[in-house]
């Protein structure tokens, strides 16, 4: 009677188990995907709302302080001697389940107790990782798209049963960008705007300059993200309010100038306001690594000739 009763026990928890990872999502929530977006590059029109904050700075951080009319005091820099040891990197995890339901954190942190109890040897090695809209469960930590050590364990995670029932049906190499401390922001990075001003909903920039290897092999990640933060300090000293930023997905660096609000560009007509215009006439091409970025003069023509690419508004990434 006794090993019955730990039979069922042991069969009611593999269910609930395999209920949770099987979990569909809410149905009033929007599905999302595994993998962060990157949220740098804007390619659609931002929508004409709110209050335009697209006049000098003092007058911007002004308004983007509430109305209090304070602006917040500047950190320390941060030195920069290796602005790579700062950095949130990536991170790659094998994707067992994911969570999308209002209590998906608490979901996945129970979905991984009860793995541990049935699954020690797998248990250990699962952790959560949580956005805002839905949380992850990872297996493993590992160096990178080709790390040799993935192949063996996506397969050994496909073999693992119970009762003859497979409890991971697709596990799948992730990639994933903790979070950032606030503490390692610089105060010209690009970052920074969003914790001064944390209530504005949309903030965009202008982007003039970008630098990335592009799988060459000449421009490390650490050259690459002090070329960049040299240049935004050299602006900032020519009394222009320039800022960088580091995608660590995309593995490329940017430099950008001033933030503005959804009117910086006009919702019905396309045309970008006044202050976004000052800023293209001021730096009239996009650079990448230095050089002028040549675009055709009609698009999809290459025979029409070539232009320098004009800096573009980009929306300023989410923490």
């Amino acid at each position: 009677m006794q090993s019955r009763r730990l039979i069922f026990a042991f069969l009611m928890a593999l269910i609930l188990l395999v209920g949770l990872a099987c979990e569909p999502a809410s149905t009033n929530k929007k599905t999302t995907s595994r993998v962060r977006a990157p949220r740098l590059e804007m390619n659609q029109t931002p929508q004409a709302e709110e209050a335009d904050f697209g006049q000098d700075w003092d007058a911007v951080e002004g308004l983007l302080s509430s109305g209090s009319g304070t602006v917040p005091a500047e950190k320390k820099p941060l030195d920069s001697t290796n602005p790579g040891s700062r950095l949130a990197v990536p991170r790659y995890g094998i994707c067992v389940a994911t969570f999308s339901s209002d209590s998906h954190r608490a979901e996945g942190n129970e979905y991984i107790r009860r793995l541990g109890l049935l699954l020690p040897g797998i248990g250990e090695e699962l952790s959560i990782y949580s956005e805002p809209d839905q949380s992850m469960v990872l297996y493993g930590d590992y160096d990178g798209w080709n790390d040799p050590k993935v192949r063996d364990a996506t397969a050994k995670l496909r073999n693992v049963r119970i009762q003859g029932r497979k409890i991971f049906e697709t596990p799948i190499l992730t990639e994933v960008v903790p979070p950032r401390d606030p503490s390692t922001i610089d105060p010209i990075e690009l970052l920074s705007l969003r914790l001064n001003y944390p209530e504005a909903r949309t903030l965009y920039t202008v982007e003039i300059a970008v630098w990335g290897d592009f799988e060459s092999g000449e421009l490390p990640p650490d050259r690459r993200r002090k070329i960049a933060e040299d240049y935004a300090r050299s602006l900032r000293s020519a009394g222009h309010k320039a800022w960088f930023h580091h995608d660590e997905l995309k593995q490329m660096s940017t430099v950008t100038i001033g933030v503005f609000d959804h009117r910086a560009v006009d919702a019905a007509s396309g045309i970008r306001s006044p202050a976004v215009e000052r800023v293209v006439d001021t730096f009239p091409m996009r650079l990448v690594n230095g050089e002028p970025l040549m675009i055709p003069v009609i698009r999809g023509d290459p025979g029409s000739g070539s232009r320098p690419q004009k800096p573009m508004l980009v929306e300023v990434p989410r923490l």
